[in-house]
Parts: C-alpha cells; structure tokens; sequence
C-alpha cells in the first residue's frame, strides 16, 4: 500500500507551482488555491522509455487539490495540501486489478523557514522546509502511505524581471515491492532523491510564464522518473491568480505519468508575485 501521488504543489508558489526559489511568504500573507489534477498512465509497468499510448493499472487519474499557505513570521510560512482522487480507472496486469474508487488522498502538512532573504542583503534566498503526510489517505484509491517525511532545501535568486531556483530533498516512505505485480525487481515504490529547478519570467503585470523540472532518483530500489511542466500564471485580479501547467513525464518508473495536467485559480490576501 502507497499513495501514487508523488508531485506536491508549492502551497505559497512563490516560484513555480511545483517547485520552491528559497522564499516565503510575509507574515500574515495566506494563499488558497484550487487546483484540478489529470494524469495519464501514472501507474504502468515497462522496461524503458516509451512515449505515448499505453495500457496499465492506472491509465486516467483525475483529482482535486486544496492548497493553503500561510505566513506566521516574515521568515516562517506554514501550509497544507488536501487532495481528493476524482475518478481513476485502468486495465488488469496478470492478476492484478488496479484501483477504481475515489476517496480522500495522504494530506501534507508543510513548514518553511527562510536561512537568507535577498530583501534583508543577502546574495541569494534560501530556505529549509519540512513536509509531511498523514496516514489518513484512501487505501482503496491507492492513495494511503503508512508515514512519508520530505525535507528539502530549497534556494534561488530573484533578477530584473526573472527568478531561478532549485531544490533538493529526500522522500522518505515505506518500502514496497511491486516485483509480484509486473515481474521485474526493479518496480519498487521507496525512498526517493527529488531534485527540482525552476525559471520563472517576472516581467509584465498580468500574465507570467515558467519552466520547471522535477526528478526522482530511488534510493532502495526503482526507476529513475523526471518530468518537464510548463505553466502561464495569469493575475486576474490583483488579488486572484489563474493559472494552467502540463507536461510529460520521462522514464520508465512504473508511477511515472507520461503526461500531467493542472488547472487552477489561487486567492491570496495581496499579490503574491
């Protein structure tokens, strides 16, 4: 039993959707956002990298996803993550029928403190962040992990009119091994090295665009799995943010998707970028 879900959604987004610049919001600063999720193919077993069609346990994912951060401190922001698996269906494997009911998905709760800020002189940003999952999650769904822990260092540099940033951590899971299932040692769901970058154009008042990437390298066992989202962010209101990120995924790890698709809108109490 794990939750398939492996991407987090930045709840203050402060670089890219997905990936942190090593900044937190301001205090008293909160962002809500409302987030619908679809995944193709994320759980289907192969022996390498095939793009495009395919069959597998599960081969359309549709979810939801609320977000809310909020700033304590100027240098200390909290925030949670509840998903909702929608609808997901697929196709046997062997014996093996995967998971076809909805249900609530492993809440996160998420802390961050800011070490450097570039507003208070320093060269770059930089933060260190916690988060973890609680084992509440759908077990039916595919959507439960026993305890998962991800700390991360994130850090960035905000320029005239652009933003880069990156991160790294470690996911830390229950190891479980799907050899059963597909035959092949190397399907394992386990413990992770995520690595993440980002490129955020900060130029025009209404509408911004970024470049993101996220990778996942096992630790115990498993496939190597990356994938490449692109996202326009666009201010409605000063205070209202719609926004839409896709992209594929690359690599032959069985929870993998070989595409990724998010639509949302995010409130906040002032412009958060």
């Amino acid at each position: 039993m794990f939750d398939l879900q492996r991407l987090r959604l930045d709840p203050a987004a402060l670089g890219s959707l997905v990936v942190g610049t090593g900044r937190t919001l301001g205090a008293g600063q909160l962002r809500v956002a409302l987030n619908y999720h679809y995944e193709q193919l994320p759980l289907h077993f192969q022996t390498r990298w095939e793009p495009g069609e395919g069959t597998g346990l599960v081969e359309n994912k549709m979810s939801a996803h609320l977000t809310v951060g909020l700033g304590v401190l100027s240098w200390l922001e909290v925030g949670a993550e509840l998903p909702f698996v929608i609808s997901q269906g697929g196709k046997p494997t062997l014996e093996y029928f995967g998971p076809k009911s909805g249900g609530i998905a492993t809440p996160w709760l998420t802390a961050r403190a800011a070490l450097l800020r570039q507003t208070k002189g320093a060269p770059i940003n930089v933060s260190v962040g916690l988060t973890a999952g609680l084992p509440v999650g759908s077990r039916e769904a595919l959507a439960h992990e026993d305890y998962a822990w991800q700390p991360r260092l994130q850090l960035g540099y905000v320029g005239e009119g652009f933003q880069v940033g990156g991160e790294a951590g470690v996911f830390l899971r229950k190891r479980q091994d799907l050899g059963p299932v597909s035959y092949d040692p190397r399907d394992v769901a386990g413990n992770e090295l995520r690595l993440g970058a980002t490129v955020t154009s900060l130029q025009g008042e209404l509408t911004r665009g970024e470049v993101s990437v996220i990778s996942g390298i096992p630790l115990n066992g498993g496939r190597v799995g990356a994938e490449l989202l692109i996202a326009i962010r666009r201010h409605a209101l000063s205070s209202l943010d719609l926004y839409v990120m896709g992209g594929p995924g690359v690599g032959a790890g069985f929870d993998t998707p070989t595409f990724r698709f998010v639509a949302g809108l995010s409130w906040a109490t002032s412009k958060v970028d």
